[in-house]
């Protein structure tokens, strides 16, 4: 017999479960990044807000970014964007490289390294 507690945890589980997990196919950039992990729970309208990757764009404040273009090479992807930063449109490439827990975004400004929020 289902109490309404099984049935709203047995909902907050599946929600928690589909809610931005990657999948064992999902190349591992996708996810949730930030530079400070004291940020990784910050909202999108915070300037601090963490890097949100999923395989077709990324997420940050006022950046939002489609991929264009995704080529794996050597496990670095190299990313032809259009993205759409503080209300403005423009092509934007740069440079994704995981290592465990660290996500290496280069582009034009240099390497920055981002760590795996939790």
């Amino acid at each position: 017999m289902r109490t309404p507690f099984t049935r709203a945890a047995a909902v907050l589980i599946l929600a928690l479960v589909g809610a931005g997990t990657a999948r064992a196919d999902d190349p591992p950039f996708v996810g949730t990044w930030s530079l400070d992990p004291a940020h990784c729970g910050a909202g999108q309208e915070s300037e601090n807000a963490p890097l949100v990757v999923t395989k077709e764009r990324y997420d940050q404040h006022e950046s939002h970014c489609s991929f264009k273009s995704v080529e794996e090479r050597d496990g670095d992807w190299k990313i032809a964007s259009e993205c759409t930063v503080e209300g403005s449109a423009m092509p934007y490439d740069f440079l994704l490289t995981v290592s465990g827990d660290t996500l290496t975004f280069t582009d034009s400004g240099g390497p920055r390294d981002f760590l795996r929020c939790k």
